[in-house]
């Protein structure tokens, strides 16, 4: 069923007739579980309720109208309902990683559990602060979306009702690159009586789990907490660590690479062995590119000096793009990687925005801003008095499309016009 008004005013009866005839119900409308229906996929209209909102404080601020743009944006939740699977016809299942990846879940009795839900603050919930907070941000790297993150964070915190240098106090450090500095800046910031830090990276995080024991401690810009080493899962994590997730868009970027690429068998990426969120991303990709029959060639890099190198060792293994995965090292030297695509005449689809400047022809990013702001809210809400230990990881949902034409013309990948259209950002 899509999500058509008239259609989905009609939902009960639609319901009704296929329980007569024990056959699932899956649906765009994401609300419709306690109705019957199986699998629900489609847009979390709260979370673009929001948005919206976010849009009316910045003109009632001040910004003009004119100068925002409109964007294409449908933050995504997935609901699964394991009651249903009693009364259908023929053996369907829920696999365990469908069920992990879902936002909400109804189980066997009918319960309804709610995974990954945003909590911004509330005005009821607006508590004022018994203290002064020092919060530190701690950055791994300095690119545009790290930047966005930050960002985020920083508005989010004024969107959730706190005015900076009467309820916190920020300082923010960034190691460059350098992963030695990191544990320095960590114990920097607990030196100088940092009362929260908030990570922007995995390593970041990680070194955060090792030193910042007694404070809240909040992440973002993260791939995974849980494989970052902050819990067994998003529920049951380190009792002051809390924070926002977000893998990349693997099956999305698969499903239009082989639009754009219908005939291509091979594509090559380049992971850091020393980087567990490049290792995560590296078995996700290949995972998603056994689903749609593509061989991944996966190449190891450690340090930023092998990976003009191992580019071009890649690029000569026949493939046909590039799909390079997320990660710190790769980030960095990423214009390498470009560059030996581009000297190959391939393709290279990527997941970070600023690589759409760098060269990849084709980009679906995370919403950084949005990254940061998440990350505020939570920050917030421990500020105000939750304990870190009882808000779970939460994962965060949408993703924008960013067309460089140019590199696809080099590359002579041919872009349909009706992709250009839906495109949030097209370089030409």
């Amino acid at each position: 069923m899509t999500a058509d008004n008239t259609v989905g005013i009609a939902l009960d009866s639609v319901v009704n007739a296929a329980n007569k005839g024990k056959i699932p119900v899956f649906t765009l409308i994401p609300t419709s579980l306690n109705k019957g229906t199986f699998v629900d996929l489609g847009a979390n209209f709260y979370e673009v309720g929001k948005l919206q909102g976010h849009l009316a404080a910045r003109i009632i601020n001040g910004e003009d109208p004119s100068t925002i743009p409109i964007e294409n944006i449908v933050p995504r939740i997935l609901a699964v309902n394991k009651k249903v699977l009693n009364t259908l016809k023929d053996p369907w299942t829920l696999s365990d990683e469908l069920i992990q990846k879902a936002d909400i879940v109804v189980d066997e009795d009918g319960k309804e559990i709610i995974k990954n839900k945003s909590k911004e603050e509330s005005a009821e919930n607006r508590k004022p602060l018994t203290k002064k907070w020092n919060i530190n941000i701690v950055e791994f790297m300095d690119i545009s979306d790290v930047e966005k993150t930050r960002q985020g964070v920083l508005e989010g915190l004024k969107l959730a009702g706190l005015r900076e240098n009467k309820d916190y106090e920020i300082k923010i450090q960034n190691a460059q690159g350098d992963m030695p500095t990191v544990s320095l800046m960590i114990d920097n910031a607990l030196s100088q009586g940092a009362d929260m830090i908030i990570t922007l990276s995995t390593p970041t995080l990680q070194a955060a789990i090792q030193r910042a024991k007694n404070i809240p401690v909040i992440f973002t810009y993260c791939a995974s907490g849980v494989n970052a080493g902050a819990g067994k899962t998003n529920e049951d994590h380190l009792p002051n660590i809390t924070g926002i997730y977000a893998l990349a868009a693997y099956n999305e970027i698969m499903t239009l690479f082989k639009k754009l690429m219908p005939s291509a068998k091979r594509v090559g990426t380049l992971f850091n062995p020393a980087e567990s969120n490049s290792v995560l991303h590296e078995k996700i990709l290949n995972n998603e590119a056994k689903i749609f029959g593509v061989e991944l060639i996966s190449l190891p890099a450690n340090t930023s000096t092998e990976v003009p190198d191992a580019a071009l060792v890649m690029v000569s293994r026949n493939i046909d793009a590039v799909i390079q995965i997320p990660g710190n090292l790769t980030a960095t030297a990423f214009v390498s990687i470009a560059k030996a695509a581009r000297q190959a005449k391939i393709p290279v689809f990527a997941f970070q925005t600023n690589q759409a400047y760098d060269g990849a022809s084709v980009v679906l990013a995370k919403d950084y801003y949005d990254f940061g702001k998440e990350a505020a809210f939570l920050a917030a809400r421990v500020m105000r008095g939750e304990n870190p230990k009882d808000i779970p990881f939460m994962g965060l949902s949408g993703i924008k499309l960013i067309l460089n034409l140019k590199a696809a013309k080099l590359a002579k990948l041919k872009i349909p016009e009706s992709l250009i259209a839906d495109a949030l950002t097209v370089i030409k």
